[in-house]
């Protein structure tokens, strides 16, 4: 059992509900089994590992929100760290870190961003020299973090205008999929006309709950009638997932199953092989399965999920050896680890299935961005770009689900039990778009981006994280969306 303790200066900043976010993580950034609380006046996190490693908690920042944010590597010491003073640390780290990395590879940095990056190492120097002085140090360390965190921004906004300007120089335009997630719902006259000049591609669900609600009694109509009018508008056509393992997601008839691996393994296979057969030589790329590394749901192990994704895409490979063949990762930065006793967390999940040589074609990576419990916290750019990184090592093309919420106001027909964590806007939705959609789509091993959801006017999961609001207007998001596009897309 392992231990780190933290003096906090300014305990108000840090919530309640903060401590069940709090975790120590491994260096790729994984986190340990464990907990957090106070006792007295230290921060404690307490996990089943002893090694050194990095805190992440959420922390608000001036004009951002709230953001994961994590500390240097620190060991365990008897001495309590100075919490502001160590997140400070680790934030700037991170910072001048990836500058050296970018310049390295050709990244040309502005003098006036470097001066910025400058003071923040400045302040941060003036914070670890104070702390015999814990409130001189938490003032000091708090405007570094501060600096070093918009600075990460700025970063990301320069490197992603000269990456896409040298992938630009180099012919045409980006033949990267832009696209759009649809409900089980026909979308209204009045979106539709609009996708074409924004998306170069629909996901549609042909989810097993949608098409097989009742037992033996497949219903096509809307999913035939949402293909065909993709193809007749010139729209690619991603299909799926076909197996999500999500409760609000499989048919309410299968828990009579549940616990029964065999048949619930065989009754999902039937699903993927009915819709294959139905649209082979219609759909542009298949989505197996997502939320696998996820799945609270029919008591099914995690070797079990295994069995079945991998059973569902060679039944796939066999019917339609063609179309490219993706397999797609919920809450991928696996906080859910700290406070649940899994083993397997989401990249082991990919690795296991790319190690099997199922033929899969590429990875997808979910990111339902500031929910919780069922999406992921808010990070900064540098973050995602860290991610997107790690996951470009398993040397597979990447599909990159987008979403996040364009206002903090309940949301009563959201079917998800996900919270927003911090307060947002229609404009601060389209610059969440404006700053993480072009750093994406620099990426060269990203290949499709889809955002995930259309409309809160229809059935949707999760809060107010649709391009259409519930009154079927358009939202700034979209038109940050339609610009990306025509800049940088074919």
């Amino acid at each position: 059992m392992g231990l780190m303790r933290f003096y906090v200066h300014d305990r108000d900043r840090v919530a309640e509900d903060d401590l069940a976010l709090t975790y120590v993580a491994a260096a790729d950034e994984l986190p340990w089994y464990g907990r957090a609380f106070f006792s007295g006046d230290q921060l404690v996190i307490e996990r089943v590992e002893n090694e050194s490693g990095t805190v992440w908690m959420p922390r608000r920042i001036d004009g951002l929100g709230e953001l994961m944010l994590g500390t240097a590597t620190l060991m365990e010491r008897e001495r309590p760290y100075l919490l502001e003073v160590e997140l400070a640390r680790g934030t700037v780290n991170r910072l001048r870190n990836q500058i050296v990395g970018w310049e390295g590879m050709g990244l040309t940095i502005p003098a006036e961003f470097r001066e910025q990056a400058q003071q923040a190492t400045r302040a941060m120097a003036h914070a670890a020299t104070a702390q015999d002085d814990p409130g001189v140090a938490a003032k000091f360390a708090d405007e570094a973090l501060q600096l070093a965190t918009r600075s990460a921004y700025q970063l990301t906004d320069i490197y992603a205008e000269q990456a896409l300007a040298m992938r630009l120089r180099q012919g045409a335009k980006l033949g990267t999929l832009l696209g759009v997630q649809l409900s089980h719902e026909t979308v209204p006259v009045a979106i539709a006309t609009r996708l074409p000049s924004t998306f170069n591609l629909v996901s549609l669900p042909f989810s097993w709950r949608g098409i097989e609600a009742t037992e033996g009694h497949r219903r096509w109509g809307v999913a035939d009638a949402q293909i065909n009018w993709a193809q007749t508008i010139g729209l690619k056509v991603a299909g799926g997932p076909l197996i999500e393992f999500d409760e609000r997601r499989v048919p309410d008839w299968t828990y009579l199953w549940e616990g029964d691996f065999e048949s619930l393994a065989t009754l999902m296979v039937e699903h993927v092989r009915a819709v294959v057969k139905r649209y082979r030589g219609r759909v542009n790329l298949w989505q197996v399965a997502s939320r696998m590394n996820r799945g609270h749901v029919l008591a099914l192990s995690e070797e079990q999920r295994l069995q079945i994704v991998a059973r569902a895409v060679r039944t796939v490979r066999e019917i339609d050896s063609r179309t490219p063949v993706v397999v797609s990762f919920d809450q991928p930065w696996a906080e859910y680890m700290a406070h649940e006793p899994v083993e397997l967390a989401p990249l082991h999940f990919a690795d296991a299935l790319v190690r099997a040589d199922l033929g899969l074609s590429g990875l997808g990576l979910e990111l339902n961005v500031g929910y919780w419990p069922q999406g992921s916290l808010a990070r900064t750019p540098l973050a995602f770009s860290r991610l997107i990184d790690q996951w470009s090592l398993l040397e597979l093309p990447l599909l990159i689900t987008l979403s996040t919420a364009s206002s903090s106001a309940d949301d009563l027909q959201a079917t998800s039990k996900a919270k927003i964590r911090h307060g947002t806007s229609l404009d601060g939705q389209r610059e969440w778009v404006e700053h993480y959609l072009p750093l994406i789509l620099a990426k060269n091993s990203v290949q499709v981006v889809i955002w995930d959801q259309l409309s809160d006017a229809q059935a949707h999961e999760f809060p107010h994280a649709g391009l259409f609001d519930a009154n079927g207007e358009s939202k700034p998001a979209l038109d940050a969306i339609h610009q990306a596009r025509t800049a940088y897309l074919q």
